[in-house]
């Protein structure tokens, strides 16, 4: 027996990891900086002069004076060529900027780059240019300068760099002033270091990408659609359930019907309706219509079934109305049910997409599957986040089934077995 049991909690365990497997795919992808989970991209080389003269035009500019060089050595590896920037004896800077597009200087660790200084330098001065022509410049400090070849690595205090977006620099600047005029600097191999893991794509999904907005809609309608499935589908289901009238069963089996109709067909008459009371575009369109659903009358008929009747019978002795008897009796006996239905009623809601698609035209009003599903048309595919935005769709479902597990077990228990 205890082998037998030791086998089921493998089986178990495996299952449950290959159920859990995606979603740890999911939440490490959003962990990357750059690149996608089988192609990291923790390092990646800005500029290299080793390329074609014509196309170090679109990686890099001189700074300040204008004489500088493309220079050539032997190296033990074979020929290399790097930068050499020549000073005018001034007090202007002067150096080299490299372009990175639009990058996201909250995702980068460090620069490094080849350093040689030649002359009278003591100071390097780094500068980060954003999108919108904003310059700001800053000494860099604990940096050795040699007058041989040294990897420096370069780690800016992101907090003195105020008056510049730093999420989207277009230029990164390497920087000297000196008055001797044989003065100069070498460099040569800059490149990026991304931090690895990071949280970074989760705040810039939120803040930038307005899926607070989108999170906030979509909270929002789940809400009213659970507690209108709760209250109004419980209802039907409870006059279904216990009262006897003419054309019962025939109103019960149309409902189950409406199950079986794709919603693609619905959408065109509930569009029409909708357009008529002016509510596109509104949460009314969004929340009204799946204030009832065919499912949760279903579910909630076959529960309050296997209620005990006499209860019911009691209640009317004591004095008790209907009203009485469904919230004081039959909702609080239907707890499990009720759970199954809730839960049912908010991933519904959370995950749809078709109609909150066809019923929204504007940015505030898009919910979370909208988004998410106009993410990659609106952006280059960026996989780190997209994943960081699916994680954040995911999330509240997860925390709802984590929190009501227990009832909903319960719930699918007591409607398998009949008492």
């Amino acid at each position: 027996m205890k082998k037998t049991n030791k086998k089921v909690l493998i089986a178990m365990i495996i299952l449950t990891s290959l159920c859990l497997f995606p979603l740890l795919l999911t939440v490490l992808t959003s962990m990357i900086p750059e690149g996608d989970l089988f192609h990291i991209t923790t390092g990646k080389t800005l500029i290299d002069f080793e390329i074609n003269p014509m196309f170090l035009r679109t990686k890099m500019k001189a700074i300040g004076n204008k004489e500088y060089e493309i220079m050539k050595e032997d190296w033990q590896e074979g020929e290399n060529a790097y930068f050499e920037v020549k000073n005018a004896p001034s007090e202007e800077l002067t150096g080299i900027g490299v372009f990175l597009g639009d990058k996201n200087l909250q995702l980068i660790k460090s620069f490094t780059c080849d350093l040689k200084v030649k002359g009278a330098i003591s100071q390097l001065w780094i500068g980060l240019k954003d999108v919108d022509e904003n310059i700001k410049v800053m000494p860099i400090k604990e940096i050795t300068l040699k007058d041989e070849w040294q990897n420096q690595r370069i780690v800016l205090a992101l907090h003195e760099y105020q008056g510049v977006d730093l999420k989207h620099i277009s230029q990164f600047q390497i920087l000297f002033s000196s008055l001797d005029p044989d003065a100069g600097i070498c460099l040569d191999n800059i490149a990026v270091h991304y931090k690895f893991p990071t949280i970074m794509n989760f705040i810039n999904v939120w803040e930038e990408n307005d899926f607070a907005r989108y999170m906030f809609n979509s909270s929002f309608i789940a809400i009213f659609s659970v507690l209108g499935n709760l209250l109004l589908s419980t209802m039907v289901a409870y006059a279904l359930a216990r009262k006897q009238f003419k054309g019962k069963e025939l109103i019960f089996g149309l409902i189950l019907a409406t199950m079986m109709i794709p919603p693609q067909i619905t959408i065109i008459p509930i569009f029409m309706m909708m357009e008529k009371l002016n509510w596109i575009n509104t949460f009314y369109a969004l929340i009204i219509p799946t204030l009832v659903s065919p499912f949760g009358i279903f579910l909630m008929r076959q529960y309050i079934e296997q209620l005990p009747f006499e209860i019911d019978q009691a209640a009317y002795v004591d004095g008790a109305n209907d009203f009485q008897i469904f919230f004081r009796i039959i909702l609080p006996l239907s707890g499990p049910g009720l759970a199954v239905l809730g839960i049912n009623s908010f991933i519904t809601s959370w995950n749809a997409l078709y109609y909150p698609l066809v019923m929204t035209n504007s940015k505030d009003m898009r919910t979370v599957q909208v988004g998410l599903a106009l993410f990659s048309k609106l952006n280059q595919v960026e996989w780190p986040k997209l994943m960081a935005a699916s994680t954040l769709a995911g999330l509240p479902v997860l925390i709802i089934f984590l929190v009501f597990q227990k009832q909903i077990i319960s719930g699918l228990v007591d409607g398998a077995v009949k008492s």
